[in-house]
């Protein structure tokens, strides 16, 4: 088991970023902030080279490091932490910025980590000191503080707080788990439920545009360099670590161990059987009358006489002929010709959003009726061109063909004019104009 130099400098130089825009974030001011990412970075190195069982989630114990060398520092920055480029140029990252300085330490870091970064649940909870399903209702709870601050608009109420890390889950676009099946359908029918989980899903979006603030391009290569080195010296290289097994260590949540391919045992059985059958026939032929194995050799003037051959039964190993399954046959009749959809659900199929005006990242409540029952319809927002702007929502239509979602009418290029918005499930489509404003 082991961790190369080459593997914790890959999971440094994507968080490296990351990192400095979280201690920026919780008050860090711009020099301490560069140093303690590389402090924390080394300190990655060493507690992965020397204690390796301690680490269960290696991006999660950095920024938990990060965080705890931030607390000594004395005083905080007295300027709002801002990132430089495009994205900083949008009003709404100062906005969104100003709401999270009001959030207390633990639910800023839950947002940052979980909807800026999109860190992994076992990331997150290693980084909080929690379990990952206790991580994921403290991320519910502080988008659920957060709204407020953004728009001046009530959080809704939860009534079934226990189910608050599953509706936090739910409300972000990622595919819906086994385990959180049954609370997705529970929503649908629970007024409460649904309007937590579209809360749920409009702070993971706007929280999802935040532009980080990335490590000074002068400080940047010598951060790396220095932490590149200190890996190497502290860490075998790929070439050299010989992997018994997998790794305890998580350095990524798309890594997961992978086991042996069914195919491949297969294939090795099969040329097994194959070889045993050749040298079979190998050892028959060689045991016929007049082989050479049956004439007296001499070597040196003395005479060598072969040992008598093995008796035919066991000069090749027996073939193991698996008995055919039976035949049978079975005749599939011809597939019935589809029959026309009902031309009343085409013709009443539509949308309507509430309102249908307003500013740039004005919350939309999009209804629809004349759906196919039970289809999940997924809603998005496109620009002035028709092209999506990232902002999506989903809904399932109940039996009656009628759903109710919330969108944001958020278009990153804050471009004012007719903004489509489009719902589509399978070859079912619709769409309305929003008129935004400048």
């Amino acid at each position: 088991m082991g961790v190369s130099a080459e593997d914790l400098l890959a999971v440094v130089h994507v968080h490296l970023d990351r990192v400095h825009d979280a201690l920026r974030r919780l008050g860090c001011d711009p020099g301490a902030a560069v140093e303690i990412v590389e402090t924390s970075a080394l300190d990655l190195v060493d507690v992965v080279a020397d204690r390796p069982e301690t680490v269960d989630d290696a991006v999660g114990w950095w920024f938990a490091r990060a965080r705890d060398l931030e607390r000594t520092v004395n005083g905080g920055a007295q300027d709002l932490p801002l990132a430089r480029g495009l994205l900083a140029d949008d009003g709404d990252q100062q906005v969104l910025a100003e709401a999270l300085e009001q959030l207390p330490e633990t639910e800023r870091l839950a947002l940052l980590l979980r909807d800026s970064y999109d860190l992994a649940d076992v990331s997150v909870a290693a980084a909080l000191g929690l379990t990952p399903d206790a991580a994921m209702e403290q991320v519910g709870r502080a988008r659920l503080e957060f709204l407020p601050l953004v728009d001046g608009t009530p959080a809704p109420g939860t009534i079934h707080a226990e189910s608050l890390g599953a509706l936090a889950r739910l409300g972000e676009s990622r595919p819906v788990a086994s385990r959180d099946a049954t609370m997705r359908r529970h929503a649908l029918s629970c007024q409460s439920c649904h309007a937590v989980t579209d809360a749920q899903q409009r702070a993971h979006l706007l929280l999802s545009g935040l532009a980080v603030v990335a490590l000074p391009e002068s400080e940047r290569a010598g951060v790396l360099e220095r932490a590149g080195a200190y890996a190497f010296a502290a860490l075998p290289t790929s070439a050299a670590l010989v992997l018994q097994g997998h790794s305890h260590l998580h350095l990524d949540p798309d890594d997961r161990p992978r086991r042996f391919s069914p195919l491949l045992a297969i294939v090795a059985m099969v040329l097994a059987a194959v070889l045993g059958l050749g040298a079979g026939l190998l050892i028959s032929r060689s045991d016929g009358p007049g082989s050479p194995d049956q004439t007296a050799l001499q070597s040196g003037g003395a005479l060598i006489t072969p040992s008598p051959p093995l008796p035919a039964t066991t000069a090749s190993p027996p073939i193991v002929q698996a008995p055919s399954a039976p035949t049978r046959v079975f005749e599939v009749p011809p597939s019935p010709q589809p029959s026309p959809s009902p031309t009343q659900v085409v013709e009443n199929l539509q949308i309507t959003i509430d309102p249908d005006s307003g500013a740039n990242g004005q919350t939309l409540t999009v209804v629809g009726s004349g759906w196919d029952a039970g289809v999940e319809v997924t809603v998005d927002y496109l620009d002035t061109l028709g092209d999506p702007t990232g902002s999506r929502a989903f809904a399932f239509a109940d039996r009656d063909g009628r759903f109710r979602a919330t969108l944001v009418a958020f278009d990153p290029a804050n471009i004012p004019g007719p903004h489509v918005v489009q719902a589509s499930a399978g070859s079912q489509s619709a769409e309305t104009s929003f008129n935004a404003g400048a």
